[in-house]
């Protein structure tokens, strides 16, 4: 018997990124303040680009519709713990606010079309019996 009291997130996969939808309560806790534009527990990037690949140096890239729709923030430290049910939060991941919908493109991978909203991206990690370690593209 399923438990009902379990939250079930869509999310988004392009390559090893996974895009989950934010609510306004995993915002507050995330804590960036989208009414002033003040992100005290993040940096805002100067670029769309969500990740480059080491290997191919092809790139997973935002493109709103409009100049300045999507900001991309990176935590300023790891999150301990943070959002309820998720692993901690690294550096390497980012926050995707976005005021209308995007779409995230790479040379290898199909578009994805994201509705407007907030998204915490997420680099796929590989767990082996010593640690854990990020996906590589």
């Amino acid at each position: 018997m399923a438990r009902k009291d379990i939250k079930i997130r869509k999310a988004y996969r392009q390559g090893e990124l996974l895009f989950v939808p934010l609510s306004e309560q995993d915002v507050g806790i995330l804590d960036p303040n989208p009414d002033d534009r003040s992100y005290p527990r993040w940096s805002k990037l100067q670029t769309n680009v969500l990740r480059e690949g080491e290997a191919t140096g092809h790139k997973h890239e935002v493109l709103p519709q409009t100049q300045g729709a999507a900001t991309l923030l990176a935590p300023e430290r790891q999150f301990i713990g943070g959002l309820p049910d998720m692993d901690s939060i690294g550096d390497e991941d980012r926050m995707l606010v976005a005021d209308e919908p995007v779409e995230v493109v790479h040379p290898e991978h199909k578009p994805l079309r994201l509705p407007k909203g907030s998204y915490l991206v997420v680099i796929q990690r590989e767990y082996d019996e010593v640690r854990a370690r990020r996906i590589r593209d």
